[in-house]
């Protein structure tokens, strides 16, 4: 017996566990390098690929099977991209117009918090008009002037620091210099893990889950008229 015979006997076995970890590399790859992010559209092709060289032919198995698949995907990237985001460092530098800013969140992640954002820059103009925004989704925002901001200069660089409690909530940054100068930036996360995963499995099914899914059955269907036609074997 050959190895396709093999997984072909196994099929039920082999199609969903290969399809699974193909989708898992992709995911993966794509939190290191975003551009790649776009091969999540050839996970359908490769779920039919796979269903039809190994001999996974009628139209309900390969149906419930691929939602079978879609689903432990969805859960397994949720975690595993609800898990690098919740710990990353909260730190995004720039280079605008050769303007150099830093914007730090300590902590980036966490319930209840006393977050600190530190911004640096080595801006050479007034700051003075600058200001700091923090907000979440249209439930909160904050405005902070370059008055309102600690603020320090030494060597040419001026560090700023405010420090604040927040309502629980995902939150961006933004530190802009008028002159059309903004840094944005992702946090601080003030939710727990189980929260955040739960935010990322809905975001997942909603942007990129359901639309390959929706790929997948229109792959399907049109394999199945056509074998009805007798022009392949579905």
């Amino acid at each position: 017996m050959n190895i396709r015979e093999f997984l072909k006997r196994y099929n039920r076995i082999f199609v969903p566990l290969i399809a699974i970890l193909y989708a898992l590399l992709i995911f993966t790859v794509s939190i290191y390098y975003a551009y790649l992010f776009i091969l999540i559209f050839t996970i359908p092709v490769v779920m039919f690929l796979l269903m039809h060289f190994l001999g996974m032919y009628k139209f309900k198995p390969r149906l419930f099977g691929g939602i079978v698949i879609l689903l432990v995907v969805l859960l397994i990237a949720g975690g595993m991209y609800s898990t690098y985001f919740y710990d990353l460092s909260g730190k995004e530098s720039k280079d605008i117009n050769g303007t150099s800013i830093t914007v730090d969140i300590s902590p980036f992640s966490g319930v209840d918090k006393n977050y600190n954002f530190t911004v640096t820059t080595d801006y050479t103009g007034s700051l003075n008009s600058s200001y700091l925004y923090i907000y979440s989704g249209g439930t909160y925002s904050q405005n902070i002037s370059y008055s309102k901001l600690n603020h320090t200069k030494h060597d040419g660089i001026t560090t700023m620091y405010y420090d604040t409690k927040l309502p629980s909530g995902l939150y961006d940054t933004n530190y802009t210099i008028p002159g059309n100068i903004t840094i944005s930036t992702v946090g601080p996360v003030n939710v727990g893990r189980l929260t955040f995963y739960e935010v990322y499995v809905f975001a997942l099914a909603d942007e990129y889950i359901a639309s390959i899914g929706i790929l997948y059955v229109i792959g399907i269907v049109v394999a199945y008229f056509i074998n009805k036609k007798g022009i392949i074997r579905s």
